[in-house]
């Protein structure tokens, strides 16, 4: 993804997450603040509600007491005993109520006004709802609500005293009114907002809504909380008339939904404005990017150019901005890169890439001096490099020289290792455990063992053109050596040096007494794995008072037949017959091995020995040539 979709996208999700996070605060501040306020007017229209019907109440109370308790119709009631109609006429009629009831101490009903001529009212034969015997025994004047079948009714017992001053009453007038739509009409007159539902027990008593969402209402809430119906919120208060009584009651409700719309409104206002400025934002973006990211693909353009070695690139930008500055800075960068690539290049013609590459990336190493570090080094001769280069024209030897050393110097190159000089026809290379993962010894062996397979590959052809035969030695050896810059001030060779390196030198010349192709030390051998190698003898060369075993590399593990597996370990059987000076059965198991060349050296050595028996014997053999 290039840096302009990255800006674009950046911009683009700002602007996306800022718009979705208004609209998202509108929308949940907005319930919430309305939660608050709906829940802050049911409980305001609760209260409301319990003052006005505590007002009623009183109203009918002080007008029917003073009524009961005047003192001309007290004695009017005293004089009738039998037709009390009259009376509870007059108080239904002042006090405007559906049914005014008037009953004795028994208590029995002994008048009944209903408004309008009703019909039996409801409540003649449920009066065990009012506690008639209780408000008879106290004479208290009590308003309530009273629970009936399935209706509810507004209730105010008046006591009927003989004296004012007595304490029990002889008579109660009753009043009541049902509590249904109109009733609650005049009493939450100033709260028609807010839907009541009045019920006893699993009906609806008196509403301010339709049938049906009453129902739904009453069926639907919760005791207080938001509940759904026809897919819209709404949120309940319920109030009970008696804390102990579950049956009846009155709930207020408010459509959630509904009071959300003028923020829903605002809301998609807001997303539709919201959306034209993106879209005309990242219009302009587009341009405004687009040009501030046009000179920064050319700068990365040529980055990729250098990158992939093309040091000519240049950058065809000549603003005056920072943009510009830094397209001329890296112009002048890629003049010193081209610069520093020409030197490297020659230089890499001199000395080993790896050992340039660390000294480019470490100048520290440039100075003077080295470090002790384990690691294997090789040499490699040509046999007899000055007899057939007496033979051919300087042209033709240069030639074959140049293509034998390119060819071997691959070798080591694919192996990790370190190309350190020419000597003439003479390889010497290094292997270092940091390139080598400190396995340098089988790299080594690698190596030896495939500039033997190049050469069988291109001795044919130099044969072909009249060349002479060319056959390689090559010593390996591994162990503590000297590392890092030698020379002076003026010339210096980033090398190795110590005895392990003279040491590699005298194996691969000791590869002509046994007619062997590849020879490396006991320290070679015994760090390897999957190689198949033969202890030969142990020699003292010359320059060193101790001996050391000797080896060949035969071959990889993989590329060895049984048949020399066998020879392999006769050899073994005779050096050890040798070792313990018994020259005449080492020779028996030697001559049957003539064939290969050790076996036939060996041979010659114990039928020596064998004449010239040594005084002392350690199984040494000392050599007398480096």
């Amino acid at each position: 993804m290039n840096l302009n979709k990255k800006i674009f996208i950046t911009f683009f999700i700002s602007v996306t997450g800022l718009l979705c996070t208004t609209l998202y605060l509108i929308d949940t501040q907005a319930e919430q603040h309305e939660i608050k306020r709906i829940a802050s007017d049911l409980d305001a229209a609760q209260a409301q509600f319990q003052h006005d019907l505590e007002i009623e109440q009183k109203q009918i109370q002080t007008l029917t007491h003073v009524i009961t308790t005047d003192q001309k119709f007290r004695s009017f009631l005293a004089q009738i005993k039998d037709n009390f109609y009259p009376f509870v006429e007059e108080i239904g009629k002042d006090t405007h109520a559906n049914f005014v009831f008037m009953l004795d101490a028994e208590p029995t009903i002994r008048a009944v006004y209903s408004l309008n001529d009703q019909g039996e009212p409801p409540l003649a034969d449920n009066f065990a709802e009012f506690n008639i015997q209780h408000n008879l025994d106290t004479a208290q004047i009590v308003s309530t609500i009273v629970s009936v079948d399935e209706g509810l009714y507004s209730s105010h017992i008046i006591p009927l005293k003989e004296n004012l001053n007595d304490d029990y009453a002889v008579g109660l007038i009753v009043v009541c009114d049902p509590i249904n739509d109109a009733w609650l009409a005049r009493l939450l007159a100033k709260n028609n907002a807010l839907q009541a539902v009045f019920f006893n027990g699993s009906h609806v008593a008196a509403k301010n809504t339709s049938p049906d969402l009453a129902a739904g209402i009453l069926n639907n809430h919760q005791n207080n909380g938001l509940f759904n119906w026809h897919d819209e919120r709404y949120i309940a208060k319920r109030v009970l008339f008696e804390t102990n009584n579950q049956q009846a009651g009155y709930i207020l409700s408010a459509n959630l939904d509904q009071a959300l719309r003028p923020f829903k409104q605002l809301q998609r206002q807001v997303a539709m404005i919201g959306g034209g400025i993106l879209l005309a934002g990242a219009l302009l973006f587009m341009l405004i990017s687009q040009r501030i990211t046009r000179p920064l693909r050319l700068i990365t353009t040529g980055t990729l150019e250098i990158k992939h070695g093309n040091y000519q690139h240049r950058i065809g930008y000549q603003n005056s901005d920072e943009v510009g500055q830094l397209a001329a800075a890296f112009n002048v960068m890629a003049n010193d890169l081209q610069e520093k690539e020409l030197i490297r290049s020659t230089f890499n013609k001199y000395v080993d890439p790896v050992i340039v590459s660390e000294l480019l990336s470490q100048p520290d190493k440039l100075r003077l001096g080295g470090e002790r570090k384990e690691q294997t080094v090789l040499f490699s001769d040509i046999a007899g490099f000055t007899n057939f280069s007496e033979k051919l024209p300087a042209e033709e030897l240069i030639r074959i020289l140049n293509e034998y050393l390119s060819a071997m110097t691959l070798e080591i190159s694919r192996q990790n290792g370190i190309l350190d000089k020419f000597i003439g026809d003479a390889i010497m290379a290094f292997w270092s455990p940091e390139l080598c993962h400190q396995n340098h010894a089988s790299h080594a062996c690698q190596t030896a063992l495939a500039m033997q397979r190049k050469l069988n590959d291109l001795r044919p052809v130099w044969l072909a053109n009249g060349a002479p035969e060319i056959n390689i030695r090559i010593g390996i050896a591994t162990g503590d050596m000297i590392v890092g810059n030698i020379g002076s001030e003026q010339a210096r060779s980033y090398t190795c040096i110590g005895d392990k390196v003279n040491y590699s030198s005298r194996l691969e010349s000791l590869n002509k007494y046994y007619g062997t192709q590849i020879m490396i030390d006991r320290q070679t051998a015994s760090g390897l794995s999957g190689f198949v190698v033969r202890e030969l003898d142990t020699v003292r060369v010359k320059g060193r008072e101790s001996g050391e075993s000797i080896y060949e590399l035969v071959a990889t593990a993989d590329d060895i037949d049984s048949a020399a597996l066998e020879k392999i370990a006769r050899y073994r059987q005779a050096l050890a017959l040798y070792r313990n000076a018994d020259f005449a059965e080492a020779a028996e198991i030697f001559a049957t091995l003539n064939a290969d060349a050790p076996s036939n050296a060996m041979l010659k050595r114990c039928r020596y020995l064998q004449q010239n028996k040594p005084e002392s014997w350690d199984g040494i053999h000392s050599m007398l040539d480096k």
